[in-house]
């Protein structure tokens, strides 16, 4: 939800803001990493408090917040910024007006708040997390997290933040063991301020060597498996042949330990140390020291023979191996360091009182002699080592020397590329301005376009070519229940108002042959549709999906349906009227004949509808003075009366009539029409001398 615990915001407002902005010049950003985001509501509460501040102190700081979650459906929602109205009981009222909208029955995030969050998909136990942070949120995400899980990303928030940067997390949640990496700034409500302890980025490479244990580690009790007889006789010859031996790292810090190694290190006094060299007998530090030196730098063992070792039954003599491990992959980086004894120093037993009265004088010069001895070796190594390293020095300066005019070289190449660079920002900016500019350009295309729709009133509704809403006219809603947060769902799952259940089907089709197919289509509510759907083609001549419209002709059926009602009822006028009826239209062709007529000329409709006038009955009503007449009705909007026919028709012999034409008015664009009534007069009556005549 939006703000949820208020009082969190106002501590963070109080005490952690102002202290993030002290300091930043103007133009500076402010940024802010959301973990755990879910659907955005925490991301833009945070957007909207720092706005706020920002406006209310008058301070002109950029402000970019980073919103990211593993769920991607999640992420959808957050970036389109709709939600239910009912975050109304969770924002002020003063909130809501200012940075959201209303639509229908949902909420929309403003522009000025959504520009500020960039939310992206993102997996925080394994992506590279976001840096040089003012503030993280995590609020309640920890919880759902194993306490493994929870040492990693503590750590990880330090190393994310800038110096004195704060963390918020959840009233439930703590930062556990991290005391050193976090202080509190409010315990209550879990606001902390990163400490300056350094930091690297974690990461899980590990140490799994199997035979292998750090001495300062203990490792938990676990079921193991039962060894083999094959693996206790290993062990057995392991323990009885093998030498002492040390396993160290890069920085010669113990790893693990083989054998019994007392003959040659001890604990060093003060505090407790796991540095070899520090552990290492008298008279074994300095070769033990050069030697590991030497082996960092090459890859064949290094020997360091008739070492002098003070023990604790003297004086020994010892070989010391160091060998950088390269297989298995799992060891390689460290050193294998192993101690053979060569011989131990006794004093010799004298023969005789002379030889008994001379012995503490001979011991003591052959002490002298061999501590003598040692220490000429010593120094010797020394010389050559120094030696050696004046050429490695000497070696290493000219390389320097030359780096150092490549470096010249080098920075006046830069310098060139920083002009270069200089000009190509000019250019950018200048794209910059015109992007910005092609981008307002389509935002009032786009206002345009949604304007027209609008205003045409008739019902559109876009989709994708996975049948999924893209943007639909206010007027959709007539046709199916849809709301603004209903963009992007399959039009599958939108409640249709139409009787037609077919419009998904019709939908496929018109994507699968581009064929349009339009219909009449009734709603629930009785209103009728004209709906056409047609396939949405781009600008490159593209298919991007299809565009529905429904165009409402309730109003025009309504007239169809009036208009049959007075055909049905003109028809039924017709067909009562006991006089012959012709409708001819205006090529004299018969439109259509009542029955009289049928029964008088004794014809059927197949003999007459479509037909000539002058056709019928084999040609008696072919009669100039008739045709002249009647040709005239259309053109000059004239009618006639009593036009008297005297002909011999053909199966009912003679006939008098008299004939009455009339133009019979149509709707605008429609042909005109006659009306031809005819009378049958009675022969010697008056009409009938008048025909005589």
């Amino acid at each position: 939800s939006f703000f949820r615990d208020p009082q969190a915001f106002e501590v963070l407002l109080q005490k952690g803001l102002p202290s993030l902005v002290e300091g930043k010049q103007d133009g500076a950003t402010l940024r802010v990493w959301v973990a755990g985001c879910s659907t955005g509501e925490e991301a833009y509460s945070l957007a909207i408090l720092i706005r706020e501040y920002l406006t209310l102190q008058k301070l002109r700081l950029a402000v970019q917040v980073f919103a990211s979650d593993l769920d991607s459906r999640a992420i959808e929602i957050a970036r389109a910024g709709i939600y239910p109205i009912g975050i109304a009981g969770d924002i002020s009222p003063e909130r809501l007006q200012r940075f959201f909208t209303k639509e229908d029955s949902n909420y929309r995030v403003k522009k000025e708040i959504r520009d500020l969050v960039v939310f992206a998909q993102h997996n925080i136990l394994t992506d590279a997390p976001f840096t040089k942070l003012d503030l993280v949120s995590c609020r309640n995400l920890l919880i759902y997290l194993e306490a493994k899980a929870q040492q990693k990303i503590l750590p990880l928030f330090h190393y994310a933040l800038k110096p004195k940067g704060i963390l918020l997390l959840g009233s439930s949640e703590t930062i556990g063991g991290f005391e050193n990496l976090f202080a509190p700034i409010d315990r209550k409500w879990k606001l902390f301020r990163r400490t300056a302890e350094p930091s690297t980025l974690p990461h899980l490479h590990r140490f799994h060597g199997e035979s292998m244990k750090a001495a300062n580690e203990t490792r938990a009790d676990s079921a193991v498996p039962r060894p083999s007889i094959p693996d206790l006789i290993h062990q057995v010859l392991v323990a009885r042949y093998a030498p002492a031996s040390v396993v160290v790292n890069a920085r010669g810090e113990v790893v693990y330990i083989h054998g019994r190694t007392g003959t040659y290190l001890e604990p060093a006094p003060g505090p407790p140390t796991h540095h070899l060299v520090e552990m290492a007998r008298e008279g074994l530090q300095h070769d033990l020291a050069s030697a590991l030196h030497q082996a960092a730098s090459r890859e064949d063992e290094v020997v360091h023979r008739d070492v002098q070792v003070k023990s604790d039954r003297g004086l020994i003599a010892v070989t010391v191996r160091v060998k950088r491990i390269s297989e298995p992959e799992a060891l390689q980086g460290l050193f294998l360091v192993t101690f053979d004894t060569v011989r131990e120093e006794k004093p010799a037993a004298g023969k005789g009182a002379a030889a008994r009265s001379s012995a503490p004088l001979k011991k003591g010069e052959s002490g002298l002699m061999r501590e003598l001895e040692f220490t000429k070796q010593r120094l010797q190594r020394t010389v050559e080592e120094l030696q050696t390293s004046n050429e490695e020095l000497k070696s290493t300066n000219e390389e320097l020397q030359s780096t150092n005019e490549e470096l010249q070289s080098t920075n006046e190449e830069l310098e060139t590329a920083k002009e270069e660079l200089q000009s190509l920002n000019e250019e950018l900016l200048t794209v910059n301005a015109e992007l910005q500019g092609k981008l307002d350009a389509l935002a009032e295309a786009n206002d345009d376009l949604q304007n027209l729709l609008n205003s045409t009133e008739v019902a559109t509704i876009f989709l994708d070519n996975e049948l999924c809403i893209k943007r639909f006219t206010s007027e959709a809603k007539r046709v199916s229940n849809l709301i603004a947060s209903d963009a992007g769902r399959p039009l599958s799952d939108i409640v249709s108002k139409l009787t037609d259940d077919r419009l998904l089907d019709d939908a496929q089709s018109v994507l699968q042959t581009l064929i349009i197919q339009e219909r009449e289509i009734q709603a629930l509510d009785g209103s009728w549709f004209f709906m056409r759907i047609l396939p949405y083609r781009t600008a490159k001549n593209t298919i991007d999906g299809l565009v529905l419209t429904f165009l409402d002709i309730t109003k025009i059926k309504e007239a169809e349906r009036v208009v049959q009602a007075a055909r049905t009822i003109a028809a039924s006028f017709v067909e009562t009227v006991r006089e012959p009826l012709l409708l001819l239209d205006d090529q004299l062709r018969v439109v259509r004949a009542n029955q009289s007529f049928y029964r008088t000329f004794q014809l059927t409709p197949r003999d007459v509808e479509q037909q000539l006038l002058y056709h019928l009955c084999g040609g008696a009503w072919n009669i100039p003075d008739l045709r002249r007449q009647l040709e005239e009705v259309l053109p000059k909007c004239t009618s006639f009366k009593d036009f008297i026919l005297d002909k011999t028709f053909p199966q009912i012999g003679r006939k008098i009539m008299a004939l009455n034409g009339h133009r019979l008015e149509q709707a605008v664009g429609q042909p005109g029409r006659i009306l031809l009534a005819m009378e049958e007069v009675k022969a010697g009556g008056k009409a009938a001398e008048k025909a005589k005549e």
